[in-house]
């Protein structure tokens, strides 16, 4: 990180996308990126640098659209499995991140990165320092002469050797959406509310959600706090990370009756009706059910691990 932060400042404007590039492929290990100067008017993208993308590609990635659209627009980094993939284009399939490359407040330009090497299992701590390095002094790069092909042929040299990246932890917000490729324990806490814990057996990676309706009200629009949206928006996560859904396995928790005694006659309470969607859902794009805990009357705590499936559950009880 020291080291890549010297070279970026000890080069000359017309040398910083070499360096750029440098830090992309061989520290990183990607195979394809792009770097897209904003024009003076924000309308479109000019690539300043880019390897192992074909020149279709480039041209399909020159209009601010998509995920890369809204980070140069709004200045926010997307990072695949930590960040909303809402909105994605076509064009943008195997995104791993996208970075704004920012001259004071201004976004001046944007760096995406697609396909990394085939033993990187997802992006680092020491990537994403590196993406705050690039993001806070890259935008250097679009001052000065720039020298070299636009697209580098050939394979990206393999990054450092280190240790494997530790188990992180994330605790989910209810209508939230998470998907990983490290291992990471999610946490969160439920009661009437319903977590879809995805698992792909094969590629042991995995996901989860919290949604708090079964549906949008009348005349709002779906989201993350609602399963007919979160469920699918999960799937296209895990989808996105390379997994298939014939190999991914899901468990089920939440749905708890959390109002008290059920009146005679009344409609069925929240939580049933939560759980009944995901099970709908879930059988609807074919994915298995191979473990639930849903209904009762008390809240709970659920702890899922990504990398391996399992998931741990606490009863609350009130008092």
């Amino acid at each position: 990180m020291t080291a890549a932060l010297q070279r970026l400042k000890d080069s000359r404007p017309g040398e910083v996308l070499e360096v750029v590039g440098e830090i992309v492929s061989q520290l990183m290990g990607c195979e394809e990126y792009v770097l897209l100067e904003v024009d003076a008017y924000g309308e479109h993208f000019v690539p300043a640098s880019a390897m192992g993308l074909t020149a279709e590609r480039l041209e399909a990635l020159s209009v601010p659209q998509g995920i890369i659209g809204q980070v140069a627009r709004h200045g926010v980094p997307y990072v695949i499995g930590r960040t909303s993939s809402v909105g994605a284009g076509a064009h943008e399939v195997g995104l791993t991140a996208c970075i704004p490359l920012l001259m004071g407040r201004q976004v001046r330009g944007v760096l995406a990165l697609f396909r990394m090497l085939p033993q990187k299992r997802g992006l680092t701590d020491e990537d994403l320092e590196l993406l705050d390095l690039l993001r806070a002094q890259g935008a250097v790069a679009f001052s000065g002469p720039r020298r070299g092909a636009l697209i580098q042929p050939g394979p990206a040299p393999a990054p450092p050797r280190g240790e494997p990246s530790a188990l992180r932890t994330f605790y989910l917000e209810p209508g939230g959406v998470v998907s990983a490729v490290r291992p990471t324990e999610v946490t969160t806490i439920l009661g009437s509310c319903v977590s879809v814990c995805l698992w792909d057996e094969r590629l042991r990676q995995g996901g989860m959600n919290h949604f708090l309706l079964p549906t949008a009200p009348s005349g709002q629009p779906s989201n993350g706090r609602h399963g007919d949206a979160a469920i699918p928006m999960l799937v296209r996560e895990l989808e996105r990370l390379g997994s298939h859904r014939l190999n991914l396995r899901a468990k089920v928790f939440g749905g708890a009756h959390m109002a008290g005694p059920r009146p005679p006659g009344a409609a069925p309470p929240l939580g049933d009706r939560n759980a009944a969607l995901a099970r709908r859902l879930l059988g609807e794009v074919g994915i298995s059910i191979i473990a639930e805990d849903l209904g009762g009357n008390a809240g709970r705590k659920l702890r899922f691990r990504t990398d391996d499936g399992t998931a741990l559950v606490k009863t609350l009880r009130a008092g």
